[in-house]
This record gives C-alpha cells, structure tokens and sequence, in this order.
C-alpha cells in the first residue's frame, strides 16, 4: 500500500477478505473431510478448495492493493469465492446425506 493514510482506511477491506478466505479454507476442509469419509461428492468438495484457494489470493491481493476501491473490490471477490465454496459444500452435504439415506 501506499504510504498515505489509505492503509488505515483499507483495514476494514483486509479484515473482510480474511474473513471470507477463512471461511472459505473451513467450509472446504469440511467438505473434503466429509466427502472423503463418505466417498462421495468428492469434485464438490475439489471445489470448494479451489474457491478457498481464490478466496485466499483475493485477500493476499486486499493487503496488497494501492487503493481504497481496490482493497474493497478484492474483498469482493474474496466473499464471492467463499461463496462457491459454501455452494459447494451444501452439494456434498446432499450427497452424503444420500449416501447414507441409500445403506
């Protein structure tokens, strides 16, 4: 960032994208965790790394922006990416709940 006071105003930015890339890395832990247990749903869960892994290079770029808009914009995408990740997720739920509504 540059040295001009906008670090102080990006903060709130940075901390959002963190969250998001944190929720991201736990949903998709859970999902491959899950997914692996049950063997099923396992390209949902491979999903939800990979937006965890966006999410995580959106919120590395929010600490890294020169501006307010885009350490916002990156926070954006961060939340977007954890988003799929929950998508995802809610897709291997589905499936191990099937799994075992069919032994």
């Amino acid at each position: 960032m540059k040295a001009t006071g906008s670090l102080t105003g990006a903060f709130p930015a940075i901390v959002d994208a963190e969250s998001a890339a944190e929720l991201a890395q736990h949903t998709a832990s859970l999902a491959r965790e899950w997914a692996s247990a049950a063997d099923v749903g396992n390209d949902d869960a491979d999903e939800a790394l990979h937006a965890a892994w966006r999410a995580r290079l959106a919120a590395d770029r929010a600490r890294r922006a020169e501006t307010l808009d885009q350490a916002w914009e990156e926070a954006a995408a961060a939340w977007a990416a954890a988003t799929t990740a929950l998508e995802a997720d809610a897709r291997v739920v589905s499936a191990v709940v099937a799994s075992f509504s069919a032994s």
